[in-house]
């Protein structure tokens, strides 16, 4: 005992001490986990009073059970950024010495803490200033130095990487006003930046080279996220994700984004169409099979059509709300219906021939069937039937044989 330190940390003590009832064999590799024979209440009032980031990780290295104790039970100085800081720093130490022991030598010199280390601690929310002090304790050859630059409404506090007495690159940057945070990354005089979080909770991350950065998400604080697409200064919305699961897609220039689908955690899909502001549901696709169509202002689509898998397909009239079938195509056979929403009776059935489904169709029906098929979309009711019916009677090319 007289060959040790006069003074040794909180943390150094707990990793070299072991119960007085029983001595350590020369073979046995310390530390022992003697504070497992304690009630937890008091395991963790002595993990509380571990005053120093360091001892946090080497306890937590030479007994991982307390450090997940420590974690579990929200200890603060365990749950700190700065503590990854250190344990990271310790991670590389064994690694670099690759003798397998647990704590350092004394005399020994530690690891600085690594570039990436320091940007990744920079770029939590929960880093602090006042922490710098024990980052150039700890790793005195690359830290982190604070300062303050412009006056008034537009004075900035920044953080940037510290090499020895040489500035490195610019970290971040924060308004004294607004609390507004820029972060960035790149070497010095190249730094480009990366994300901004607003004192709103909102959060921008970007892309691109210095001078070019795009914005390309926005995160919000309920969990909604948009994404962007297009070069600087002209960032569109292309799609937003709620929180709930849903995914609304758009198109469109920035500033003139227009909602086209929505797509539902359930797998249904909705169809718009229109400028922003002003988009109309057209159609609906269910996770089933199911299509449903629709026509009408925006907030006033009725339903028109209803498509089945099996190929059944039904037709509806009326105000949103009031509508009701008036025909039905199945098996060959067109059913026709009056009567109110609810009470719609059979008045007429036919065969179904290509003529009398043409003539049936609504000219809405018969363009979309016109699109499907490849042909062009203008003109008068006449003119696509027309269309149509030169389309169905036309021959099919025959293959020859080779």
């Amino acid at each position: 005992r007289r060959n040790r330190p006069a003074v040794l940390s909180t943390g150094q003590q707990m990793a070299r001490s072991r119960p007085p009832s029983r001595a350590r064999n020369e073979d046995e590799t310390p530390p022992m986990d003697w504070l497992a024979e304690l009630a937890p209440e008091l395991q963790l009032l002595i993990l509380e009073a571990v005053d120093d980031f360091s001892d946090c990780a080497a306890v937590s290295l030479a007994t991982p059970r307390l450090g997940l104790l420590a974690f579990g039970h929200d200890l603060a100085r365990f749950k700190d950024p700065l503590f990854a800081v250190a344990m990271q720093q310790q991670l590389a130490q064994r690694a670099a010495r690759g003798d397998g022991h647990r704590t350092r030598s004394k005399g020994e010199q530690q690891t600085p803490v690594t570039e990436a280390i320091l940007r990744k601690y920079s770029a939590d929310r929960r880093a602090r200033q006042e922490h710098f002090p024990w980052l150039e304790r700890v790793s005195p050859a690359l830290c982190l130095s604070t300062g303050i630059r412009g006056l008034g409404s537009r004075r900035f506090e920044f953080w940037r990487l510290q090499r020895g007495d040489e500035p490195g690159g610019l970290l971040r940057e924060r308004s004294l006003q607004r609390g507004t945070i820029w972060h960035f990354t790149g070497e010095a005089g190249a730094e480009r930046q990366v994300r901004t979080e607003y004192a709103t909770g909102e959060v921008q991350l970007f892309e691109g080279e210095k001078g070019a950065e795009r914005l390309v998400r926005t995160d919000f604080l309920d969990g909604t996220i948009k994404h962007h697409e297009g070069a600087r200064g002209s960032e569109r919305v292309v799609r937003t994700a709620y929180a709930d699961g849903r995914l609304k897609h758009f198109e469109g220039e920035m500033g003139a984004e227009r909602k086209v689908r929505t797509q539902f955690p359930d797998g249904g899909t909705q169809y718009y169409e229109g400028e922003r502001g002003v988009e109309r549901r057209v159609r609906t696709q269910f996770p089933t099979g199911n299509v449903q169509y629709y026509e009408g202002a925006q907030n006033r689509e009725r339903l028109v059509r209803l498509r089945f898998p099996s190929g059944e397909v039904q037709f509806y009239e009326g105000e949103l709300g009031a509508e009701r079938c008036v025909r039905r195509e199945v098996a060959g056979r067109v059913y026709f219906y009056e009567g109110e929403k609810g009470a719609e009776a059979v008045v007429r059935v036919v065969q179904a021939t290509t003529e009398t489904r043409l003539k049936a169709m609504r000219v809405t029906e018969l363009r979309e069937e016109c699109g499907r098929l490849g042909l062009v979309t203008t003109g008068v009711k006449a003119d696509l039937v027309a269309r149509l019916r030169a389309y169905r009677s036309a021959p099919v090319p025959q293959c020859i044989p080779r």
